[in-house]
């Protein structure tokens, strides 16, 4: 049963738009309202670099799902993803005072806030700080200081920075389409919050979201984000090899791939490779595909494995690798993964025991859905307000002046604007 609580996530990926409006439950299920899929328009590299067709896809991904969830939107979370994104290590420490004392969640913050005080190029801002190691009076290994006894007080935190100019520009981009910005969320790491388990997390797991033109990856161990990255390499690029190897559209290639595709030559008969190069218009037999696809998805694979940088970080990973992402969806994608990160390998879309919507299909929704479920949990940075779906009398007239402000006309129905969270 819903809690009555409107969110609104908009993905916006390399390739494709998506706007999702849901209710979240007091159990954490999500019930889809509406959802909608637009092409990505003036948008390259995390940054919409045609702010007028950029702006007009925002207005059409979200004003489709508005339509189709009979709400008006106001405001929604987003997902920022990017080759400017950085990752960085930084320490904290506070004295807690001559007398040891127990150690409490103040405490906590206030080191984790020491931690982010780390100097910074002047263009960068910081998104997201992640404990991954507490230390109590230079004890380590601490997992939870609260109510330790202590005089010292010290974590070792992952940051997430992202460039301001593109944060910037990306926000300005939400507000020429008509809409407010309720909060915002790194690409991989909202992926992870629908795609993993807690346990997974635990034990230790590498998400590898193989997008559209670039394929995003984030480590988790003992529970806590343990880096994150990205390589320019994603399903596209599978697309286009096809397209160039067969000799046809792009168009065509891309339901070649969504049908047929396999990426593993060993799980289908062997193919003559000099079809390639002699026929003027090779027959598309799935050991032809697998001897184009696969070669591109093991490079994309070595590429996230090369930027890892310190390999010793793959020995810990208990549950090995998710992988999730149009360009994953292939046949042999995870057997091919298992080679290349010589750990077990899974394919998942979805959030662990969410059925599937047909309203969702089979597109790429990780993103939207963990952008709903950050939201929830008040982890993504909320600039908005809030309102629940029931749409108490008090309600009406915060939502009536958004709606002014903003220049939209109220439904005639008299239905409620749903924001971000």
């Amino acid at each position: 049963m819903s809690n009555g609580q409107l969110m609104v996530a908009c993905d916006f990926g390399t390739s494709n738009f998506r706007t999702l409006v849901s209710t979240v439950g007091a159990d954490g299920r999500v019930e889809v309202l509406g959802a909608a899929c637009v092409a990505a328009a003036g948008f390259r590299d995390g940054d919409f670099v045609d702010l007028q067709a950029g702006s007009h896809a925002i207005s059409r991904a979200v004003g489709a799902a508005e339509a189709e969830a009979d709400v008006d939107i106001a405001a929604f979370y987003y997902n920022i993803a990017g080759s400017h994104l950085r990752s960085l290590w930084a320490r904290g420490q506070i004295q807690l005072g001559p007398v040891p004392r127990a150690i409490t969640a103040v405490d906590m913050d206030a080191a984790l806030n020491r931690a982010r005080s780390l100097e910074i190029p002047f263009d960068q801002c910081i998104l997201a700080a992640n404990p991954v190691d507490w230390a109590v009076d230079r004890v380590r290994g601490i997992v939870d200081p609260r109510g330790r006894l202590g005089s010292q007080l010290e974590v070792e935190a992952h940051l997430v920075t992202a460039s301001g100019s593109v944060v910037r520009n990306v926000e300005h981009a939400i507000k020429t389409a008509g809409y407010e910005v309720a909060g915002r969320a790194v690409d991989s790491l909202a992926a992870a919050e629908a795609l993993l388990l807690p346990q997974e997390r635990e034990e230790g797991v590498l998400l590898v979201d193989v997008g559209g033109r670039a394929t995003q990856w984030a480590l988790f161990r003992g529970g806590r984000l343990a880096g994150n990255g990205a390589v320019p390499w994603g399903g596209a690029h599978l697309t286009a090899d096809l397209a160039h190897g067969l000799r046809v559209g792009l168009q065509e290639a891309e339901q070649l791939k969504r049908k047929c595709g396999v990426v593993l030559r060993s799980l289908v008969d062997e193919a003559d490779p000099l079809a390639l190069f002699e026929d003027e218009r090779p027959a598309p037999s799935p050991g032809l595909l697998a001897a184009i696809l696969e070669p591109r998805l093991e490079e994309i694979f070595a590429l996230v494995k090369n930027d890892l940088r310190d390999p010793r970080l793959l020995s810990g990973l208990g549950r090995g690798v998710v992988l999730t992402g149009g360009g994953s969806r292939c046949r042999g994608a995870a057997a091919l993964c298992e080679e290349v990160f010589g750990l077990p390998a899974a394919c998942r879309y979805l959030p662990p025991g969410m059925p599937a919507d047909e309203r969702l299909g089979d597109g790429q929704w990780a993103t939207a859905l963990g952008l709903t479920l950050w939201a929830t949990r008040g982890e993504a940075q909320p600039r908005a307000a809030a309102a629940s779906a029931g749409g108490g009398e008090a309600s009406v007239p915060l939502w009536h002046r958004m709606r002014v402000r903003l220049g939209r006309p109220t439904r005639p129905g008299g239905g409620e604007p749903a924001t971000g969270r």
